[in-house]
């Protein structure tokens, strides 16, 4: 029992120690294929997987208020999209935040038809 009780404390703090928060001293990435992000207020998003389902934006320091999303029902959305763009043949269900905010840190999450997905870091 006492080995049990190790085993799931050691799996504990390994797990907080793994973190990609790039706040929490991680690179700021992760998931199953690389996203980069252009500069300015308005990046480009760009991956090369083929075509996403959904992209989500959220500031980091509040992650469960997306501040903009945009989904393609089809899954047809071809990369690159801009920020605050609606691409042709997809929704935008969040928009407080088409323009981002210089300084504010923020991450895009990109989700394929297939449910891979990945998410990046950044400041404007």
């Amino acid at each position: 029992m006492r080995r049990i009780s190790i085993l799931v404390m050691a799996a504990a703090v390994f797990a907080v120690g793994c973190t990609d928060d790039i706040t929490n001293g991680g690179n700021g990435s992760g998931g199953d294929f690389a996203i980069s992000v252009g500069s300015g207020t308005t990046p480009l998003y760009t991956w090369s997987t083929g075509p996403a389902f959904s992209i989500a934006v959220v500031r980091t320091s509040n992650q469960t208020n997306v501040v903009w999303r945009v989904t393609s029902t089809a899954g047809t959305m071809t990369s690159p999209v801009q920020q605050g763009t609606v691409p042709q043949g997809a929704l935008e269900s969040a928009n407080s935040e088409r323009t981002l905010t210089v300084g504010v840190e923020y991450s895009v999450t990109i989700t394929l038809p297939d449910g891979r997905s990945a998410f990046q870091n950044f400041r404007p």
